[in-house]
């Protein structure tokens, strides 16, 4: 697999990559591949992604959660 290095880089816009990596749970290099990615192959962004990316550190934790619903049912039942 080939690599690629990318020099004199703003400050600013490796703050930013930096950011949008952390939303998605990867590492600047690993978003910086993905951005190439989508712009070549056309596949715009992923709407969802902020959600997953949530989803994969909740999970990730460890943490159980109650399903909301059965909450509502409860409430509602009283």
């Amino acid at each position: 697999m080939a690599e690629l290095i990318l020099t004199n880089v703003e400050n600013d816009i490796f703050d930013q990559l930096q950011m949008r990596a952390a939303c998605f749970g990867r590492t600047p290099a690993e978003e910086a591949k993905a951005i190439l990615l989508e712009a070549l192959h056309g596949a715009g962004p992923n709407p969802w992604g902020p959600v997953d990316a949530i989803y994969h550190r909740l999970a990730a934790s460890g943490r159980t959660f109650s399903d909301s619903a059965d909450l509502l049912r409860e409430d509602r039942n009283r």
